[in-house]
């Protein structure tokens, strides 16, 4: 055996430690809601706030973590073309009249329409199919295996938004967790697959942030 060969560096699998930080995040989130709403009342309103603002301080830990390790989220594309120009108008437009036109005008509406559509997607979009995708690329050789991958991680990551549910509202825990696996796999493979085309999370946010308002 050749020396180049003894000493070809083996790229570790770094699957096992972004699960273990997904974990963490998710087990943020609920440390957090359950610490917030033992003193307060828990609505679907106060929900979506404390939701945010975990969001956002999870969103920050997310960038402080990869500038330290040099790794970036593809947020972008490199040129706006005309149909990612098509697809920004067309969302837009959807986010208006969803405010204006389906149902009554509230700031709580409001409120929640910048949680689930805006916040959401691009927390999640840039922390799987931007981090994580990023960093799975440099261990597997095909990027497929990466859309996979991902995909599965993001299905699982709906376990916890499950528990939060059950925790709040009781009811069968494994049928809200089967629900929000099967939606997350969805969601997965719909984001992915643009993520996938276009090598950025920008449509992929924006389509998100659609099936989020959808419900």
């Amino acid at each position: 055996m050749s020396e180049s060969c003894l000493h070809k560096e083996v790229k570790p699998n770094p699957l096992f430690r972004i699960a273990a930080y997904l974990i963490v995040i998710q087990g943020m989130f609920l440390g957090i809601k359950q610490l917030i709403f033992s003193y307060t009342v828990e609505t679907l309103y106060s929900r979506s706030v404390v939701s945010l603002l975990s969001m956002l301080i999870a969103f920050g830990m997310m960038v402080a973590y990869c500038r330290r390790k040099k790794l970036g989220f593809s947020a972008l594309p490199t040129a706006f073309r005309l149909p990612y120009l098509l697809l920004s108008v067309m969302a837009g437009v959807f986010y208006i009249v969803t405010l204006f036109f389906v149902g009554p005008f509230s700031m709580q509406k409001a409120f929640m329409l910048l949680h689930g559509s805006f916040v959401t997607p691009i927390f999640e979009e840039l922390l799987f199919r931007g981090a994580v995708w990023n960093r799975l690329n440099q261990y597997f050789a095909k990027e497929w295996q990466t859309y996979l991958l991902v995909t599965t991680l993001f299905a699982l990551w709906h376990i916890g938004y499950a528990v939060g549910i059950y925790l709040w509202q009781g009811g069968s825990l494994l049928r809200c967790m089967e629900m929000k696996v099967i939606v997350g796999a969805i969601f997965g493979l719909i984001t992915g697959a643009i993520r996938y085309k276009t090598k950025n999370c920008y449509g992929g946010i924006l389509i998100h942030g659609i099936l989020n308002a959808m419900g």
